[in-house]
């Protein structure tokens, strides 16, 4: 399921495309200044994206006179609301490489995840946005998102991850 955005295609990814979404995440790990967590690998992807069980889906985004070559990544999964008691779809990144931007892709790919959360029956589409990326917060809000201010997101890696899956108590931080 194909579609074409202003000299752009958006398309479900295939095997071929991972090395490119690869070196697409890590430029956009950089831009977060993030690469030092950074830990994907082609294999990694292609098992995430192409297994039996997908534990994440993802869509790429290719001039149209070059549909090998991909100039972005929307990477997806989905969740889970009790209150709404229904799964909504969780859009991980979306990514475009900056030559590529100001052409309407952000928007056609949300537009697109929005169709198809609605088609699935999704409660909602949600994701998280850094604090300091204003242009996408703008950009986020003037195609109709909410920022929830008064929610925090809580995460649990590494060794503290180890700990809790133990039962090691961790010291409070005062």
């Amino acid at each position: 399921m194909s579609e074409f955005i202003k000299g752009y295609v958006l398309r479900p990814a295939t095997p071929a495309d991972i090395p490119t979404i690869l070196g697409l995440m890590r430029d956009m790990a950089a831009f977060e200044k993030l690469e030092h967590i950074f830990k994907a690998s082609a294999e990694s992807l292609r098992n995430s994206f192409f297994s039996d069980a997908p534990s994440a889906y993802c869509l790429v985004i290719t001039p149209q006179d070059q549909p090998n070559t991909a100039i972005s990544y929307i990477m997806w999964f989905y969740n889970y609301s009790s209150f709404l008691d229904r799964r909504g779809i969780y859009l991980e990144d979306l990514y475009i490489d900056p030559a590529h931007r100001k052409h309407g892709l952000g928007a056609a790919a949300l537009r697109h995840l929005a169709q198809l959360a609605v088609a699935q029956g999704c409660g909602r589409l949600e994701w998280v946005v850094l604090d300091w990326n204003q242009n996408a917060i703008d950009f986020y809000k003037h195609q109709g998102a909410q920022v929830l201010d008064d929610w925090r997101v809580v995460r649990v890696t590494g060794e503290a991850l180890l700990n809790m899956a133990q039962g090691t108590p961790v010291p409070a931080e005062i």
